[in-house]
């Protein structure tokens, strides 16, 4: 006889400790959770070995200090923390100065995300460390590309001119929208309404402006314009969308 899926009774059945085994098996990525206080309450085995542990339990109640000789990389850790804590929101691909096999620091990639009780309330960080020269082949398309993309975010309603937007990276016209495709999955001009739709999300859930409002404020050419390009990138019209986000806030 088959039981009644339930993915939260599940869950609260697992223990944690057995779950994150996994990440012992992770090739080149480390991985730690910290308290509050900055103490480290979770980490994998190679972030333990790294600093000379023999298993992760050793490294349990210790902090920064205890890992790193350097006051100001210790500052760095603690600032990027606390930005993740008070915010509540995750930081992926932090660069920063990071000790090797070695005890050299050398540039690694980073992903911060907030640790939440069952209150709800943020009770510590927890993070991922991966070399950067390991993952530089793949976000390299992004840093030639990325002074353009964030151009195209902080200018939403201003016409592409794919000309001048390539001088930005020091790119061909050819080049840039070759590489920016290849990092973004996209075209210029793809991702540009990509981020109108993301914009006109947030003003649909956060505000009350007439969809021919919205269409204005994100640089849409009218509201028949808007709405068509919305409902193929969301598969909901800009009042479905509006609507179903204002039934799911009341629930």
């Amino acid at each position: 006889m088959k039981t009644t899926f339930n993915p939260d009774l599940m869950l609260k059945k697992i223990d944690l400790k057995s779950a994150l085994r996994v990440l012992d098996y992770l090739p080149g990525v480390m991985f730690f959770a910290k308290d509050l206080e900055g103490r480290f309450i979770m980490a994998n085995q190679a972030f333990a070995a790294r600093f000379g542990f023999k298993n992760a339990h050793e490294i349990l109640g210790k902090n920064d200090s205890h890992t790193c000789s350097s006051p100001e990389l210790i500052s760095q850790y603690i600032k990027k923390d606390r930005e993740v804590i008070e915010s509540g929101k995750p930081q992926p691909g932090i660069i920063e100065l990071f000790p090797n096999e070695n005890g050299e620091h050398v540039w690694y990639e980073t992903t911060k995300i907030p640790l939440w009780d069952t209150d709800g309330k943020v009770c510590g960080v927890c993070g991922i460390i991966k070399s950067y020269e390991g993952t530089k082949a793949s976000i390299e398309p992004y840093l030639q590309v990325e002074r353009a993309a964030e151009c195209i975010k902080q200018n939403l309603t201003s016409r592409l001119e794919i000309s001048k937007i390539s001088k930005l990276t020091g790119l061909s016209i050819r080049q840039f929208e070759r590489k920016f495709r290849k990092a973004y999955q996209v075209s210029p001009r793809a991702y540009l309404v990509r981020m109108r739709v993301a914009a006109a999300s947030d003003l649909l859930r956060e505000t009350d402006l007439r969809p021919s409002e919205v269409a204005e404020k994100t640089g849409f050419y009218d509201a028949s314009d808007f709405s068509r390009k919305f409902k193929a990138a969301m598969k909901l019209s800009p009042t479905e969308y509006r609507r179903q986000h204002m039934t799911e806030n009341k629930g």
